[in-house]
């Protein structure tokens, strides 16, 4: 057990010069316990720093601290699929930029198809670090290679451990088994709470069983108030004060604006884009639709509510269809069919084009990152910028790794272009991990339902690197006479930092009603 005297940490070889909190940081990362601060279980720990604060490159830092004295061999980390890279880029991830050139380093991408690189002095006895993702442990037979390797000088790092907040997923239960397995374990989230307290039980969980000390059960007994259908629901939450005592010795938690000196970020504006009548109609019809649906289906929940809202956004971008639907097929088969995709109409598109070629004619390296919520809405405004003359990128799922590192470098300092630059991306692709501060506009053609993707997707741009005043725009449609749409109903939600994803039927039913006809 250690002492509770500040650590001699020595980190003259970092190729870049921590921050005050980062050496804080650092200091809890490398420690394995500290009883008078009430940390008294050893190799735990929740870094929870804001989005932006470098929680790669401390946890990078503490990770070659421990191995000079002999603490670990190796580190173990698991991200979301779409952050994997974010580590293991040999060019340009948090990997090859923070890792010490005076210590032995080998890194691999455990996938699909093994791939590693070297920095640092030849020899055997290197520091190995092992990039992995989420749903790739999630199958047993590529769990079981990492639990070959894992042992009581192994230590776990869970990125964006809000992926494991689930205890019942797969994903969870194959971390839980890793986590047995390794000496330490470090969770990394910038928002360890996306949607209510329930999420820290099976994070908690994770880290270490005594922490909280109860199972699922006795948890929600302890802290949730149930009501609702059978009153089977949560609805309410008591005695978080314990909750938080039982968390608090081995949680850290940094806000940018308190230990950066970032430029400001200003309020979002909206660029409103009229609707034509034929839009306005078919979004009139859909809206009624949705309130009779949800004024008779009583057992409906929030989550099927989301569902059918989806395609009044889909209205206000332009286009109809892309669901998958789940149908039979002559065997008695389920399969699923992907709904046809209807283009109803491009107000946003024409709106974002005409206020970007403005932006062009007046600074000519004007660079921009634009996120859509849609795929189909994405390729149409990838395919309207191939006709002017300007670097694009794309950012979004199932695409070939090299285009989304084309695309990343595109944004990055040290790799972009001269001239105009537009980086298209889905949050749900790309709102996690990534460093673009070549930019510092950014575009929302249309938003998600959840707050976490916003506040992730927003802060790409506003980290250590970027040099000027973040701009934020959102186009939003509007009826043909101004009336307000289901875009406004979701802005306001983000504004108040709501979470619509927790919003009832009633609450749907109450706003839609509210929306001028």
């Amino acid at each position: 057990m250690e002492s509770d005297q500040d650590l001699s940490i020595d980190l003259s070889s970092c190729r870049v010069r921590p921050y005050a909190h980062q050496r804080v940081g650092i200091e809890n990362l490398v420690r394995w316990d500290r009883p008078r601060a009430g940390r008294t279980i050893g190799g735990v720990f929740f870094l929870a720093d804001e989005m932006g604060a470098g929680k790669s490159f401390q946890v990078i830092c503490a990770a070659q601290s421990l191995y000079a004295r002999r603490e670990i061999h190796r580190v173990i980390v698991v991200a979301p699929a779409a952050v994997r890279s974010v580590w293991f880029d040999p060019e340009l991830g948090e990997l090859r930029q923070h890792l010490w050139l005076d210590v032995p380093n080998r890194v691999f991408e455990y996938h699909g198809k093994v791939r590693r690189w070297d920095l640092g002095p030849l020899g055997d006895n290197r520091l190995k670090w092992v990039i992995t993702n989420y749903d790739y442990i999630r199958r047993p037979e590529h769990l079981a290679g990492l639990l070959a390797i894992a042992d009581r000088k192994t230590w776990l790092v869970l990125d964006e451990s809000s992926a494991i907040k689930n205890h019942k997923t797969a994903q969870a239960k194959a971390c839980l088994k890793l986590r047995g397995k390794c000496g330490r374990v470090t969770l990394l989230n910038g928002t360890p709470i996306t949607q209510s307290p329930l999420d820290m039980f099976s994070q908690g969980l994770v880290m270490d069983p005594r922490i909280l000390d109860c199972n699922f059960w006795q948890f929600r007994a302890r802290y949730a108030v149930l009501g609702g259908w059978e009153k089977k629901q949560i609805v309410g939450w008591i005695n978080l004060p314990d909750l938080q005592k039982r968390f608090a010795p081995y949680v850290l938690r940094r806000l940018k604006e308190d230990c950066l000196d970032l430029p400001e970020k200003l309020p979002p504006i909206a660029l409103p884009a009229p609707m034509t009548e034929r839009t306005w109609s078919i979004y009139q019809a859909m809206r009624n639709d949705m309130i009779a649906w949800l004024e008779t289906d009583t057992l409906s929940v929030a989550s099927q509510a989301i569902v059918k809202i989806m395609r009044l956004a889909q209205v206000t971008s332009g286009f109809l269809g892309g669901v998958v639907r789940e149908s039979l097929d002559e065997e008695g088969e389920i399969v699923e069919r992907p709904e046809p995709i209807k283009e109803v109409g491009h107000e946003k598109l024409d709106v974002f084009l005409a206020w970007w070629l403005q932006q062009i004619e007046q600074d000519q390296n004007f660079k921009c990152l634009v996120w859509c919520r849609f795929r189909p809405e994405t390729a149409r405004l990838l395919k309207a910028l191939e006709t002017y003359r300007v670097d694009i990128g794309a950012i979004q799922g199932q695409q070939k790794p090299a285009e989304r590192a084309a695309a990343i470098r595109l944004l990055d300092p040290r790799t972009m272009p001269a001239g105009p630059v537009v980086v298209v991306g889905s949050p749900a692709a790309g709102s996690m991990g990534l460093n673009l501060v070549g930019a510092h506009t950014v575009v929302h053609m249309s938003n998600d339902h959840s707050l976490k993707t916003r506040l992730q997707a927003d802060d790409r741009v506003h980290r250590p690197g970027q040099r000027h005043v973040v701009s934020y725009f959102d186009v939003v449609a509007t009826g043909p006479q101004g009336q307000k749409t289901i875009d406004h109903t979701i802005l306001k939600a983000l504004k108040t930092r709501e979470d619509l994803a927790r919003w009832t039927t009633a609450a749907w039913l109450a706003e839609l009603r509210q929306l001028p006809s």
